[in-house]
């Protein structure tokens, strides 16, 4: 939702303090030094002051011309990011930040400011995207979204299906909505949601959803099937990989189960589910040993948690 553009004044903060360090290499300190220093931080606490004093017209004039003599001084960026907002320039603070963020990548307090004011524009284009169009489909994905991150998981399927019943192919209301249908094992709703999902455009939520779900059903050829294509569209995914280890070994086929569940763990390490079904594959291999090895590590990682 949000545009950018780039300034090219922005300097290195850590570029300046290794100028600076060159110079007191060769020349010796002396008495002017201290004062320059002084008067650098002054103009950057009168804006600070103004601010606090509620003269932000003050401040934004102060701050200005401060950067204009120390351009890439991450303090001074952050501090007009503030008069920005308080006067409620939003696209202004946006563009400074960002200048901020692209010179200061690792500045906490750039950071945090860049998170306040995007979270702050995207409030804004939420805000008019209601005013615009209060009963669309992205306005009820958005309040689904928003009531699912609150665990209000009943009140988000209402407004996921809401989102479905004014445009009955928006992805990712399908997929949200058969997620949350799986969450609570209504696994037939579920299933034929990711099927529209698919016929929308495929994807690894939907070929996962599916596997699960139909793990659940006991369907584990379909299971398999559906797995095989998640780890194929995301191979990085060790959920996905788990399982399709785990189908794999219901269905009796307990040496590739092994290779898939030891290629989750590989992944994620931490994942205790995994080293859980190893054990009972090699447990049916007759591998007692390496079996007990993984329920112990599997219990480990439980307790830990």
């Amino acid at each position: 939702m949000c545009g950018e553009s780039v300034s090219g004044i922005a300097a290195s903060r850590l570029a300046l303090k290794s100028a600076l360090i060159a110079v007191l290499l060769v020349v010796a300190p002396t008495a002017d030094a201290q004062p320059a220093r002084a008067v650098v931080d002054s103009g950057l606490s009168e804006s600070s002051r103004a601010l606090a004093s509620g003269d932000v017209d003050r401040a934004l004039l102060l701050s200005r011309d401060y950067l204009k003599r120390h351009p890439g001084d991450a303090r001074a960026q952050v501090l007009l990011v503030r008069i920005h907002m308080q006067r409620e320039e939003i696209d202004s603070a946006y563009q400074v930040i960002n200048r901020a963020a692209r010179a200061h990548p690792a500045d906490m307090d750039v950071l945090y400011y860049l998170g306040l004011v995007t979270r702050r524009l995207a409030a804004d284009e939420f805000d008019r995207l209601v005013r615009m169009s209060p009963d669309s489909a992205r306005v009820h994905q958005l309040q689904g979204e928003s009531l699912e991150a609150q665990e209000r998981r009943a009140d988000a399927e209402k407004e996921y299906a809401a989102a479905l019943d004014a445009k009955p192919d928006l992805l990712e209301a399908l997929l949200a909505l058969g997620k949350l249908k799986r969450i609570r094992l209504g696994c037939e709703e579920a299933i034929g949601l990711y099927v529209r999902a698919e016929s929308v455009r495929p994807t690894f939520d939907a070929a996962y959803g599916l596997g699960v779900c139909h793990t659940y059903l006991q369907n584990d050829e379909l299971a398999v099937k559906k797995f095989e294509q998640a780890v194929k569209r995301n191979p990085s995914a060790a959920v996905a990989w788990a399982g399709l280890g785990t189908s794999l070994v219901k269905l009796r086929r307990t040496a590739e189960g092994i290779a898939k569940l030891q290629r989750a763990i590989v992944l994620a390490p931490d994942m205790d589910e995994a080293h859980y079904m190893l054990g009972l594959a090699y447990q049916a291999s007759g591998d007692t040993v390496r079996a007990q090895d993984a329920f112990k590590k599997a219990e480990q990682l439980r307790v830990a948690r």
